[in-house]
């Protein structure tokens, strides 16, 4: 497209100091904490322009930087939220150095470049532009970078929250949790989404005890691992119902256009009817994408057992890690959960609660901004609210009654999506050309609601 073709000749000041940032940020590794060193320039770049930031931590080296851009107190702060953290890399087979941005095939490549480094780097540009334009914008502008995202934001979003919710109070906050896809070829924005809504994160502990012993003398009734290992079994082959939630409506027909049959028409189906038939669950079940939007789904992540080979163990465990749509509760998971089990040698247990809130309004200014922003750089392109199958920390902020809305900051493509190169897979990595174009939009949503 044009647009984007202007963009990758000749970057604007803000788009340049974006991705200076971005090189910045991406070398520092926040797979395990650390983000106090990835902010600290940040900090100091916020200084140099007269923005009053600080680094907030919640524990050691798990910085939180906020810093504020005062407008003229016409309207409420608008909140730019995003994640400084990563997920770990080990194990994962990366054909480049992880924690050093490559430029291959069109491409930059390092673990955070969209999840969530990149809207960090756009977030902080913009504020920093904003300080520096002598005419001040109707809202102040508060920028919170977070730790801990991706451990559920307890570190981070969940702890400013509740300790510092005066730094952070807004009417309106944009975090990570919408999308902005491409086409395959990278050659025009193909559709855009605004999250509105998100599913539960809970984590199950299932606890099979025994009297262990020596491996060379094996128990010949009740094996705890083996106990273990039916109810997982039985966990894996539990479907919950399936359900289209006016949240997520959109986005599936939205998927639909983008799918091929039968597949397509199984989603166009339920986006029209509002309701999930037998045969077209039977298609969109097949689909680990689709099935995660119409229904709450629950896998075993995590195994323990005994601490050495020829070690009977006392305690078989494992954790089953559920999403859930956001009009299902815990409660009713755990009970689902308890019932597929049948056995009352396990013993069923939800781990950590880090938080639930209701969806944020799916018309308002964000809305309106979203769409005039799409019109203004790209035309007519569908636009659609969304359903989150993952958990942001947008949920820590509904939960103080910010209404939040999830964007997309680096656009990317459906494949990549699929094969794990967006989000937490090796080789994350998003298409060059397409970075300044992620800036520019979400500077145009910033401006459409803060003006």
């Amino acid at each position: 497209m044009f647009l984007a073709l202007i963009a990758a000749v000749a970057a604007s000041p803000v788009e340049a100091e974006a991705r200076e940032i971005l090189d910045e940020i991406l070398r520092v590794d926040t797979s395990h904490g650390n983000e106090t060193a990835a902010l600290q320039p940040l900090l100091v770049r916020f200084q140099r322009a007269g923005v009053r930031a600080q680094i907030l931590e919640s524990a050691p080296g798990r910085g939180n930087l906020v810093a504020r851009v005062p407008g003229t107190g016409a309207m409420r702060p608008l909140l730019l939220l995003a994640h400084i953290d990563v997920v770990p890399v080990e194990g994962q087979p990366w054909t480049v150095p992880p924690f050093q941005p490559t430029e291959k095939d069109g491409y930059l490549y390092a673990r955070g470049v969209n999840d969530d480094k990149a809207m960090a780097a756009a977030f902080t540009a913009i504020a920093l532009e904003a300080a520096r334009t002598p005419q001040k914008l109707s809202r102040d502008l508060i920028v919170a970078l977070t730790a801990g995202e991706e451990t559920g934001g307890l570190a981070g979003a969940y702890w400013l929250a509740r300790n510092h919710r005066d730094l952070i109070d807004a009417e309106l906050a944009l975090n990570e949790g919408g999308g902005l896809t491409v086409t395959p070829d990278l050659s025009r924005m193909e559709s855009v989404e605004i999250g509105v809504a998100e599913k539960t994160f809970q984590s199950y502990s299932l606890i099979v005890k025994g009297k262990g012993g020596h491996s060379s003398m094996p128990p010949t009734n009740s094996d705890p691992v083996v106990t273990l290992a039916r109810a997982l079994q039985r966990v894996g082959e539990l479907r919950f119902p399936a359900k289209v939630l006016p949240e997520a409506r959109e986005g599936i027909a939205l998927r639909a256009l983008h799918e091929k049959p039968p597949l397509s028409d199984a989603l166009k189906h339920v986006a029209q009817a509002g309701t999930v038939s037998p045969e077209d669950d039977a298609v969109i079940g097949k689909d680990q994408l689709a099935n995660a939007q119409i229904r709450t789904t629950c896998v075993t992540t995590m195994l323990k057992a005994a601490p050495q080979d020829n070690v009977l163990p006392t305690t078989a465990e494992a954790t089953v890690n559920c999403r859930i749509l956001p009009d299902e509760t815990r409660e009713q998971t755990q009970a689902r959960l308890a019932q597929a089990i049948g056995d009352p040698a396990v013993e069923l247990k939800p781990l950590e609660d880090i938080g639930f809130a209701k969806p944020s309004p799916i018309s308002g200014p964000v809305n309106e901004a979203v769409h005039g922003a799409v019109r203004a750089l790209w035309g007519e392109v569908p636009v659609s609210h969304a359903m989150g199958t993952g958990a942001t920390d947008s949920r820590h902020l509904r939960a103080i009654g910010i209404q939040s809305y999830g964007l997309g900051g680096a656009p990317g493509t459906l494949e990549d999506a699929r094969a794990g190169r967006a989000l937490h897979g090796a080789d994350e990595r998003r298409p060059i050309r397409w970075l300044g174009e992620g800036v520019r939009f979400l500077r145009e949503v910033t401006l459409r609601l803060a003006r």
